[in-house]
């Protein structure tokens, strides 16, 4: 690998990094507060958590000094300097001649402030907890930490339960129940109840649908099916999702038209197009529910990691069985409760409305190679094919758009 591609992929790697740590710092800072610290304290947690991946030699000030000292005497190709004694000198007067200005070797300054390092030293194990204060603090921290990272590692594993090369990510799992008990806000009998508040499908809509399934459905039906469907994204907070539902069900449309596997492609669009019907739920849920949800999302956490954690199911899995109650074809239930999780699914029809999410740049998820590569092969399409996929522009739905 050239040194070009060996940077990109650092640069990866720090955008990685970042990223998590901010996550980080949203889910310790809710947690911090639904366990009752105080202000102080959970500012100290965030701190603590944008730091925490630091390496530790940067955290201890003294090391930190002696490396920055030699990087400097490296760079300036000088050798350690070596103490001499001190010889008394007899004190001769100088003419009075100004002298240049010599600049000041800088003083090393601490990465992190005191409080920080000493959050950071306990929870690497380097200092004792020194009251009950901290060992809460450094908690949090663990729990946060293990919790966002069971999400990264999710595509080495499925739900059938980890292998025993996959021991962590049952002390992750651990971690997850651990968030949700202190975060969770929805029990199963509201996620049930906000499932029958959703208006039933639409009998014109109905009609449409089984229009769709036949394989000769042309684009005329497929106006009509986005027609039918519209009415039930009529609230203003659900225009946003009608209006990607219907970038997503492009997307899919595109992608059977261009995958080798054979997916129907009008199926590919009712697919897109309903996919994100749990998000309607969702949107019906208390207050609760509703401000705890966009706290952490305004902080960088994924919405199905935050769906998860407050209701303990995704919208995939809600809209799934919302579909089965409306009787959609057995395909289309499954492909929209995996549609985040390919990799759970063998269905061609799940890899592509994951493709179809990528290529509409959702961000509902948290980035996965593993996923994607997954969703290529099982789809039958290159990822060189996906990307100019993702590059060509769709239209002819533009009317069915609410103004947002």
């Amino acid at each position: 690998m050239n040194r070009w591609g060996s940077g990109l992929q650092e640069d990866r790697a720090d955008s990685a990094v970042r990223a998590h740590c901010l996550r980080v710092a949203t889910w310790s800072s809710e947690l911090a507060g639904a366990i009752g610290l105080s202000e102080s304290e959970r500012r100290l947690v965030e701190q603590a958590a944008i730091s925490h991946h630091l390496p530790e030699i940067l955290v201890d000030d003294e090391a930190h000094a002696r490396l920055l000292a030699e990087m400097r005497l490296e760079a300036a190709g000088e050798q350690p300097l070596v103490p001499q004694p001190l010889v008394p000198q007899p004190m001769v007067p100088q003419p009075m001649v100004p002298q240049p200005m010599v600049p000041q070797p800088m003083v090393p300054q601490p990465m992190v402030p005191n409080d920080v390092r000493v959050v950071l030293e306990t929870l690497w194990g380097r200092r004792p907890i020194s009251d009950p204060a901290m060992g809460k603090i450094v908690t949090v921290l663990e729990i946060s930490d293990g919790f966002d990272q069971y999400f990264e590692f999710q595509p080495l594993f499925d739900d059938a339960g980890a292998s025993d090369e996959c021991a962590s990510s049952r002390v992750e799992a651990g971690l997850v129940e651990a968030m949700m008990s202190h975060l969770r806000t929805t029990s199963h009998a509201d996620v049930i109840q906000m499932m029958e508040r959703l208006p039933a499908f639409p009998g014109a809509a109905r009609k449409v649908v089984r229009q769709v399934m036949n394989p000769d459905a042309g684009p005329r039906e497929l106006q009509e099916l986005a027609a039918a469907l519209r009415g039930n994204f009529a609230s203003p907070q659900s225009h946003h999702i009608w209006n990607h539902s219907l970038d997503v069900a492009q997307a899919a449309q595109m992608l059977a038209q261009h995958c080798s596997m054979r997916v129907d492609a009008s199926q590919a669009f009712l697919a897109g197009l309903i996919h994100d019907i749990g998000r309607l739920a969702f949107a019906t849920l208390p207050a609760a529910f509703v401000e705890r949800f966009h706290r952490l999302t305004d902080g960088g956490c994924p919405p199905v990691e935050v769906e998860t954690c407050l209701a303990g199911r995704c919208h995939g899995e809600v809209g799934s069985e919302t579909l089965a109650r409306w009787e959609f074809p057995a395909d289309i239930v499954e492909a929209v409760r995996w549609h985040h999780h390919p990799e759970r699914s063998p269905l061609a029809l799940t890899a592509l409305l994951y493709l179809a999410e990528f290529m509409t740049d959702s961000q509902e998820d948290l980035p996965s190679y593993i996923r994607l590569n997954t969703a290529c092969r099982q789809a039958g399409i290159s990822m060189a094919a996906l990307t100019e996929l993702r590059h060509q522009d769709s239209d002819g739905l533009d009317s069915l758009r609410f103004v947002v």
